[in-house]
């Protein structure tokens, strides 16, 4: 199977019923096709959790060659201004954490905490701040709180906070920073490791949201106490509906948002380069493959 789940290029064909749509066409691809049109969720316009859904990259060939099979009910238009290389990662990670913000349904002017600032987070905390939240960056790793700290003001998180420093002194930091905060009012966990969903409702007000986006291995646990004493509501992360895709891409090019990434040329050896980079200390942003040049 091809992998390839954030796929960018330029429609080469497309099929008699297909409209919206022209060759030449400059388009991101969506993780979705082939859904059945005939369920409940494909009624209720949910048709990403059909249970016929094919997931490029995954359970079908995806886009890491010179073709891929893209339906036009999860394909949007790119900006002719939008290299292909920053675009590509908002197929999935942009989609996804943009889509996470809107879930967690927080008041304007509300504290937004983004939890793991790597190849989603950092897209996270730009559209937490455009879309008017205080914004609380949260990582262990030097490196992705630094690119975070380099965007621009209007851009870059109120306040960044390393979790290996402990609950109480991000806490003590949250309440003196943010004019007496008790606590974030959301948490968009966008890491799948088990300790930032921990520490993610350690440091929530209570009654706040945490939007499950990072997928461990295994099991989550939380204590009852998360629930019954803090009522803590979890929500469900995942992409947006293509029209929101669509408004995200437009966004990101007219605010001028930035994608961080690097870029490997497809060849023999590009998977394991691009492994060792994805597992390097100094890892930040995205790893894209250029299959061939615009």
């Amino acid at each position: 199977m091809i992998p390839g789940h954030e796929n960018v290029g330029v429609i080469a064909a497309i099929g008699e019923a297909v409209t919206g749509f022209n060759v030449g066409d400059r388009v991101g691809v969506g993780l979705f096709r082939r859904a059945c049109g005939q369920c409940r969720e494909c009624a209720n316009g949910t048709s990403n959790f059909c249970s016929s859904v094919e997931l490029a990259g995954l359970n079908v060939d995806g886009g890491m060659a010179e073709y891929v099979l893209a339906d036009p009910a999860w394909t949007v238009h790119l900006p002719n201004e939008m290299p292909f290389v920053k675009a590509a990662p908002l197929m999935c990670a942009g989609s996804t954490v943009y889509n996470s913000i809107k879930r967690a349904n927080l008041a304007k002017g509300g504290i937004i905490g983004i939890i793991g600032l790597g190849g989603l987070g950092h897209l996270a905390v730009q559209f937490a701040k455009l879309l008017g939240y205080q914004c609380v960056g949260v990582d262990t790793r030097r490196a992705p709180r630094d690119l975070v700290a380099s965007l621009p003001s209007t851009f870059s998180a109120d306040l960044l906070i390393d979790p290996s420093e402990g609950t109480e002194a991000a806490l003590s930091t949250i309440s003196a920073s943010l004019d007496g905060a008790t606590g974030l009012g959301a948490a968009i966990v966008c890491t799948d490791a088990i300790e930032a969903y921990r520490f993610a409702t350690s440091i929530l007000a209570k009654h706040g949201i945490l939007v499950a986006v990072g997928q461990p291995k295994g099991e989550i646990p939380f204590h009852w106490s998360t629930f019954v004493s803090q009522d803590i509501t979890i929500v469900p992360g995942g992409l947006g509906s293509n029209a929101m895709t669509q408004e995200m891409i437009n966004i990101v090019q007219e605010k001028e948002l930035h994608v961080e990434v690097k870029e490997f040329p497809f060849g023999t050896d590009t998977f394991e380069r691009l492994m060792n980079e994805y597992r390097s200390e100094g890892m930040s942003g995205k790893v894209v493959i250029r299959i061939e040049d615009e």
